[in-house]
């Protein structure tokens, strides 16, 4: 048998690598969207709503709320964004959560409504709509400490 014959007569591997392809593709999408770096939200609050109508329903309804004020490319941001992910599923059951990307242009009203300077910003709304706010990376004992007290309603 010549050598063009044996190459003919084997099954092409083309279908198969370019499903692997697929398949490889598909999950490094999944794991890349996962991994936006955004803090979870309060199982009450809709994502789908805009931060500033997210906030506005949770201080009707008198529920301690973290408006968590940042980028996704600043460096301290991106500090305080793991912080909060790590401490903030402890509170989600008493304190709802509203992420806001400051770079988002939809929340520009809400951006000049609280005057926001700098970033990360964490403001701190207690049960009455009172606030309290941080400028920068918290420690994440600190975060911790100041959640726990909104949630005790102190």
């Amino acid at each position: 048998m010549s050598k063009s014959k044996r190459r003919h007569s084997q099954p092409s591997r083309l279908p198969q690598i370019l499903i692997l392809g697929g398949v490889i593709l598909l999950a490094v999408m999944i794991l890349a969207l996962k991994q936006v770096g955004v803090p979870a939200n309060d199982s009450s609050t809709s994502t789908s709503a805009l931060p500033e109508a997210q906030l506005d329903r949770a201080l009707k309804a008198s529920q301690p709320t973290l408006a968590f004020f940042h980028s996704n490319d600043c460096q301290q941001c991106i500090e305080m964004i793991g912080i909060v992910d790590h401490v903030y599923p402890e509170f989600q059951d008493t304190v709802t959560l509203v992420d806001i990307d400051v770079y988002d242009e939809r929340n520009l009203a809400l951006l000049n409504r609280v005057g926001l300077q700098y970033i990360p910003t964490l403001i701190f709304y207690d049960h009455k709509g009172k606030e309290q706010v941080s400028v920068g990376v918290m420690e994440a004992e600190i975060l911790r400490r100041t959640l726990s007290a909104l949630a005790g309603g102190n």
